[in-house]
């Protein structure tokens, strides 16, 4: 029966319309129940989700009274060609009867547990096809059964409009509360924003989706009776389910639910979080995809070899979209990973395998496409982006090992930035490589065959901007960073054994101790040559205390209240001299008020001596207590204490050249 007859798409008024008129009806009949069925399906568009289930309950119930109806016929049929002679005297003779009684009963039953009726005269009625059966058994003639037949169908068809009649007010209410509260959202939300709330209260995508399904799997069935082959019936199942705009609509949601479905599997496979970005919009881009192609090639309005062609093209562009998407999950986790010592085995293995996917299938992709897609501008263009995948994932990988080995290895690897700058320039390269081939041979396919078109010259134009030029400016600016960082390292001194020795301190980037490769910055911080060359990449300051190295040798620290100049090329005595004479006067100063202060702190504290500090034994127990505040200026300090037990309050202020006390 699939096979023969033609599945029209829902919401197709030609489609319904010429049902409706096929059937055995009066012209005005046609009409009004033309319309009808076409209100009926923008009801059930919009009704809840609540209210559709029991729609969708009652519709089962309706097909349930047809098997009955079909059981109740053959069961006439069956008798008028038997004895019509009935004699129910034994056991045999009365199981015939019986068994068509309780399949009757049984299909009465699943209606009442279906639609829920209460009533006990509701219930009763439902059995009426027992009819027949009650009318043969009390000896109703066979030529006669068949009135005993009609007679069931007719009450079967009141008791069917008494059920819907006594069901219209509730309807009618429940139509009136869906309004108000249609125009209540309206009113508060806006056309906009209300349209998008009863988009997803009402469930339309998944509605959608859903009924796209039932008959693309009716469709693919019939497809796989008549021995088509599986690749081949699924796109021509595709094709001939997809006629109109919503079935068109229906199948992008369907191609982005199915997406989004596939990123979630693969996150939680590879242990990745979901962002909050990502979450509400995955899929979308698939979908959106699909729905621009197909509009674009006017798919709906092509026969179904034509639309088959472009469907699986269309397909093959959607899973290249969709192969971009997860390989956007996979790099930051992969990267993190590689960063981390203790994540499990298990995950590297299955971020290693879906990596090993993301390379492979791109060329298979091509390889399918190049089977029957000819060569020109589009193929060229999808061919790249999906190579474009598999360089990604590759350099991905090669970066991640070259992690995972620099994070267990016991020193770090000095080399090791300019290894990961390797292999993301030569990354660059090759998209770059990719991108001026599609752009040249669109140019040399649109010269020799003389068709210029303005989607070529504006795809052309479009796609030399954002991946040719955009390439190569971001390329050189990398380029640029990285040389300026290693200038500004070179100029800065290397630090000595001694020195190194001297600090026994840690590098402020990596924590890591610093045996030798360190490098002094102007404001005298130690740091690991390659640490810092890494830091200076991404700013020019430096790491602890923001002090400015963006000037080509000029290295400026500002403090507040000072301000030194320091010039690592200096190349005449007097400029030596001169920064000499200034480091001297800047410790003279600090020393000198060092000296203030504590001869001030002295004569103020008894058991206070300059040299040996504060004499905790010669305080009283319940002497002054004193609260200090250390400021971040390195001309003065301040200090204030709290208030003593007489409430004497003590302020201690010392600058660079004096020191005062307020008591």
């Amino acid at each position: 029966m699939l096979q023969a007859s033609e599945l029209p798409s829902y919401l197709e008024v030609n489609k319904i319309i010429e049902f409706v008129h096929t059937r055995n009806l009066d012209q005005s009949a046609a009409t009004i129940l033309s319309y009808s069925v076409l209100v009926l399906c923008g009801m059930l568009l919009f009704l809840p989700l609540s209210k559709l289930i029991q729609v969708y309950l009652h519709a089962l119930s309706i097909l349930l009274f047809g098997l009955a109806h079909h059981l109740s016929i053959c069961y006439v049929q069956q008798e008028q060609n038997s004895d019509p002679d009935l004699k129910l005297d034994d056991f045999v003779k009365l199981e015939r009867h019986a068994f068509n009684f309780l399949a009757q009963l049984m299909l009465s039953v699943a209606q009442c547990i279906i639609i829920g009726i209460e009533s006990d005269i509701g219930r009763v009625l439902l059995a009426v096809f027992t009819i027949p059966i009650i009318a043969r058994m009390c000896g109703c003639p066979v030529d006669k059964l068949i009135i005993a037949h009609n007679i069931a169908c007719s009450a079967a068809m009141l008791f069917i409009c008494i059920y819907v009649l006594t069901h219209v007010p509730s309807m009618i209410q429940s139509l009136k509360r869906g309004c108000r509260r249609v125009r209540a959202v309206l009113v508060v939300r806006g056309i906009a924003f209300g349209a998008v709330m009863f988009w997803k209260r009402l469930r339309i995508a998944e509605l959608l989706t859903c009924g796209w399904l039932v008959m693309f799997s009716l469709r693919f069935y019939s497809e796989i009776i008549k021995q088509t082959p599986y690749g081949t019936g699924f796109i021509a199942a595709i094709a001939e389910t997809t006629n109109s705009p919503f079935t068109l609509l229906a199948l992008a949601l369907t191609i982005g639910y199915g997406s989004q479905l596939v990123v979630k599997w693969t996150q939680i496979a590879i242990g990745s979080a979901p962002s909050p970005n990502q979450s509400g919009s995955q899929g979308y881009a698939e979908a959106l995809t699909l729905v621009f192609l197909c509009a674009q090639a006017g798919v709906l309005g092509m026969r179904t070899e034509q639309k088959t062609f472009m469907l699986k093209l269309v397909l093959f562009i959607v899973l290249s979209a969709l192969l971009q998407s997860l390989y956007d999950i996979l790099e930051p986790q992969m990267l993190a990973y590689a960063a981390m010592t203790y994540i499990p085995f298990s995950k590297h293995i299955r971020c290693l395998v879906l990596a090993g996917i993301l390379t492979f299938a791109p060329f298979g992709i091509a390889y399918m496409l190049m089977s029957f897609v000819p060569v020109d501008l589009w193929f060229i263009i999808i061919i790249s982006n999906c190579l474009l995948i598999s360089v990604r994932t590759i350099s991905t990988t090669v970066i991640y090992f070259l992690t995972c080995a620099e994070n267990r290895s016991p020193e770090p690897w000095e080399r090791f930035d300019d290894l990961i700058f390797l292999c993301k320039i030569l990354t660059r390269f090759v998209e770059l490589a990719l991108a001026l081939f599609v752009v040249f041979y669109g140019g040399y396919t649109s010269i020799t065959t003389g068709q210029w078109t303005v989607v070529s010259v504006v795809v052309l134009v479009v796609h030399t901007y954002f991946n040719v030029w955009r390439r190569v400016h971001s390329a050189f600016l990398s380029i640029k960073a990285r040389q300026e960082a290693a200038v500004k390292i070179n100029c800065l001194i290397p630090a000595s054994q001694e020195e190194l020795k001297n600090r026994s301190d840690l590098c402020a980037i990596c924590f890591g101790e610093m045996s030798s490769g360190a490098r002094i910055t102007p404001c005298k911080h130690v740091f690991h040559g390659f640490c810092l060359r890494k830091w200076l990449f991404v700013r020019a300051v430096c790491p602890l205390c923001y002090a400015d190295l963006s000037k080509d040798g000029n290295f400026v620290e500002k403090q507040e209240g000072n301000s030194w100049l320091w010039n690592r090329h200096v190349q005449t005595p007097n400029q030596v001299q001169e920064i000499e004479a200034r480091e001297q006067i800047v410790e003279i100063h600090h020393v000198s008020a060092e000296e203030n202060v504590q001869n001030e702190f002295a004569a103020l504290i008894p058991g206070t001596s300059v040299t040996g500090g504060v004499d905790l034994e010669a305080l009283a127990v319940n002497d002054t207590s004193l609260r200090f505040r250390g400021l971040s200026n390195s001309s003065d300090w301040s200090s204030d204490s709290s208030e003593t037990s007489d409430g004497t309050e003590y302020t201690l202020q010392s600058s660079d050249d004096n020191a005062t006390v307020h008591m």
